[in-house]
Order: C-alpha cells, then structure tokens, then sequence
C-alpha cells in the first residue's frame, strides 16, 4: 500500500506567532525602525566628519550596532542609505521653508529674505546638514545627482508658487518665475558650499545677508524689467 504523508503540523495560534515576532517586548517592525534609525544617524555623523566615500558599510553599522545581515534587510547599498539620508534632510529643508513661505511678510522681498534665513540657520543649525546635503552628494552617482536636481527644483517650486501668489495679489509683475526661484535656491546651495570650504569663512549672519541682497535684486530687476518691457510693447489691438 501506499504510504500516506504525515498530516501538516497544527498551526501555531495567533498569540504564538506574535510572541515570535516580539524581542524583549518589541515588535519585529519596531526593532527595525529602530534599527533604520540608528543607521541614518550613524551615516550623518561619519559621512559628515570623515566623507561618503571614506566610510564603509562595517564602519556605519559598528556604529549603529546593527548586524552587516539587519543592514541589508533595510538598504540595498551603502548609497541606498546617503539616499535616505539626503531625503531626510531634505524633507526637514522643505518644512522650514514652507513654513516661513506661509508666514505674513510685508512685500515679497521680505518674504524670501526670510525663506533664505530660516533655510540657512536650518542647515547650519546642524553643519552636518550642510556638508551632507551641500557636499557628500555631489559625483557619487547619476542616480544621486538626479536625485540632488530634484531637490534643488522642489524647493524652487515651493518659492515659485508662493511668488506667483504675490502676482494674482497684484504685488509682482506677471512673469515665469521658475528660472529666479532656481536661481535662489542655487545660490544659497553655492554659497554653503563655500562658507563649508572656504578657510575662513564668514560669519553665517553676513552669508544670509549677501543671499537676501542678491534674492531681493534678482526680484527688483525682474520686477523692473517686466515693467519696462510692459510699456515698450506697442499696445494689443481690440478684437
């Protein structure tokens, strides 16, 4: 005769699996945001202080205290993990500017001077910030850089929008802002880099106060030019 198969093993109740996924009464999913945590704090300390490129996935998880295997179960790479990072930072940068973007300021000069403000003490609050999000990224990868362009144009969108805003309020000319709104956030980026650089750098009050001089002439003389261009164009004949 033939033999038959054993019968399957009885299934675990619910309250054994449970016990199974939980370590000194944490949950599996918690370990590993935990986990995800320690990682992405380890990175903005050693990436910042010794280079992306000087620290190895050994290094970081040394020091985050997370096994090469639990490392792998949350990052591809070790660029997978800049990536998460600079998003990170970048997320926190896009807060602060929406934030001040949404505060009442008196005229749109003053806005975006205090956009420049509040994003370059949130960047210099922590100068890891800076060296990570200004610097560490730059020549890792074409991914990266995508991902860097991206970022750049995402905070432009944001003065982009809030600048069109003050045009349907009648407090700019009507124009594309998009190229200004790039404008700033790319001098900003080029001037961190250089007071991160720079062997004497200036004091972070006067590196703000250069960006919001050179932000309000970017919106004056476009300003300007609109007007001029305005009233030199030969009037639109009525339908």
């Amino acid at each position: 005769m033939p033999k038959t198969a054993p019968p399957d093993p009885p299934s675990a109740p619910d309250g054994a699996t449970a016990a199974r996924r939980r370590y000194g009464g944490v949950a599996a999913e918690q370990r590993a945001d935990e986990r995800r945590t320690r990682l992405l704090d380890s990175a903005m300390t050693l990436f910042a202080a010794q280079g992306y490129a000087r620290t190895p996935i050994e290094q970081l998880c040394a020091d985050a205290r997370v096994t090469a295997r639990h490392f792998y179960e949350l990052f591809d790479s070790r660029e997978a993990l800049l990536a998460a990072l600079y998003d990170r930072i970048i997320d926190e940068l896009n807060s602060e500017a929406l934030s001040a973007l949404q505060a009442a300021a008196p005229n749109p000069q003053a806005l975006v001077t205090r956009v420049v403000g509040s994003v370059m003490r949130h960047y210099v609050g922590d100068a890891r910030r800076a060296r990570i999000g200004v610097l560490e990224v730059v020549g890792v990868s074409a991914a990266m850089e995508q991902r860097r362009r991206a970022a750049i144009h995402g905070v432009a969108r944001l003065i982009e929008q809030h600048l069109n805003q003050r045009v349907r309020a009648d407090e700019l000319p009507p124009r594309n802002y998009r190229l200004i709104s790039i404008a700033v956030v790319g001098g900003i980026n080029e001037l961190l880099a250089e007071w991160l650089t720079a062997p004497n750098p200036p004091q972070i009050d006067v590196l703000i106060d250069e960006i919001a001089l050179m932000c309000q002439a970017l919106l004056t003389g476009a300003a300007a030019f609109a007007g001029s261009t305005a009233a030199a164009a030969p009037p639109h004949s009525m339908p």
